[in-house]
């Protein structure tokens, strides 16, 4: 499909440099759409939040398409761009714009009316394309449904050393940022009282101090859990040694769309411990490609699983890892994007791409 020439907007609700899911999405898809020609501008705070900003910069980048990265967070750049001229805006619901601020009444009437208004809408499940459905039939024929890419440079770091991690140790691993939907610290009371059982058990974390509540917690266990290992951030060039440093990757977030880090980790071929949330339920199929818990007793008991048989881990990572190589070959993220904004511009809804 020949796009060169295609004029691309995103709009971002973080800048590119912070480790955040928006950001890396919007870095990889810039990166890979620039590769077939087209060119593509990024707004990021502070711009989006200045109404004046993005409808200039509208009116001068001109853009064939507007890529709009989370329906709530870059509400008033969509405003802007609207009032700004016939620009057809993508939408993309990634997470809790999705999941939770859809249901909220502090926020649904505004995303609805965004969701009306725009050209398209991206999701990452037929299951978030079904529940924008029954919510809204008109939904149905502008949603497209493209699952989130991954890309996962090898290294070969030894972060255990790194860390101090004691070599004997059976280490649970995770990647999010210091954030209350991630609950990055809601297992490790859980794990103190594994290790009674379990004397050997460790804990890596990487994550940004993004929430002062949340990084405060993490400064108090520290002290009281000594076998708890943290770094603020580990660049994408060393994720997979990171992810490798453990045995078992947990994500427990209240909710997510389809989180970089989990398909991360299923594509280093790690076994994964997950939440019981839709956007993970939808990355993984329980007891083939990953295990699920529900509170401090299934996670108990999914854990020992998992310490006691290091065939059921091999299995886990394995399955996880062909499932995503498989959704990889057979979805290419970058032509399903150029592809959209295709159908969209030749519908008329904005200006003609020759």
């Amino acid at each position: 499909m020949d796009a060169s020439g295609m004029k691309v907007l995103f709009c971002v609700p973080f800048k590119l440099a912070e480790p955040k899911g928006n950001s890396v999405a919007a870095t990889r898809l810039m990166a890979g759409l620039v590769l077939k020609g087209i060119a593509v501008e990024v707004a990021a705070p502070p711009q989006v939040e200045e109404p004046r900003v993005m409808t200039e910069w509208a009116k001068k980048f001109d853009p064939d398409v507007v890529l709009v990265f989370h329906a709530w967070r870059c509400r008033t750049a969509f405003k802007a761009i609207m009032e700004a001229g016939p620009f057809p805006q993508v939408v993309s619901l990634r997470g809790t714009d999705l999941n939770e601020m859809l249901d909220d009444p502090a926020c649904r009437g505004e995303i609805r009316a965004i969701l009306n208004a725009c050209s398209g809408i991206t999701v990452f499940h037929e299951a978030a394309a079904t529940r924008l459905s029954t919510i809204d039939r008109t939904f149905t024929e502008k949603t497209f449904v493209i699952p989130n890419g991954v890309f996962l440079p090898s290294s070969d770091e030894d972060f255990r050393s790194r860390l101090g991690v004691p070599k004997e140790s059976f280490v649970f691993g995770a990647v999010a940022g210091l954030r209350e939907v991630k609950r990055p610290l809601m297992i490790l009371p859980w794990l103190a009282r594994l290790r009674e059982e379990f004397p050997r058990l460790a804990w890596i974390h990487a994550g940004e101090p993004l929430e002062t509540a949340v990084t405060h917690r993490l400064r108090e266990l520290s002290l009281k859990f000594r076998w708890m290992y943290h770094v603020d951030l580990v660049g994408h060039s060393e994720i997979d040694s990171f992810l490798r440093a453990a045995d078992v990757f947990v994500a427990a977030s209240r909710s997510e769309g389809s989180p970089h880090a989990v398909r991360e980790a299923m594509l280093a071929g790690m076994p994964v411990l997950l939440s019981d949330i839709p956007g993970h339920r939808n990355m993984a199929t329980a007891s083939h490609e990953a295990l699920f818990f529900n509170g401090e007793v299934e996670f108990m008991h999914q854990a020992r699983k998992l310490i006691q048989d290091p065939d059921l881990c091999r299995q886990l990572g394995e399955a996880a890892r062909k499932r995503v190589e498989n959704e990889l070959e057979q979805k290419d993220e970058i032509a399903s994007y150029i592809g959209m904004f295709t159908t969209i511009i030749q519908k008329g809804k904005g200006k003609t791409h020759e």
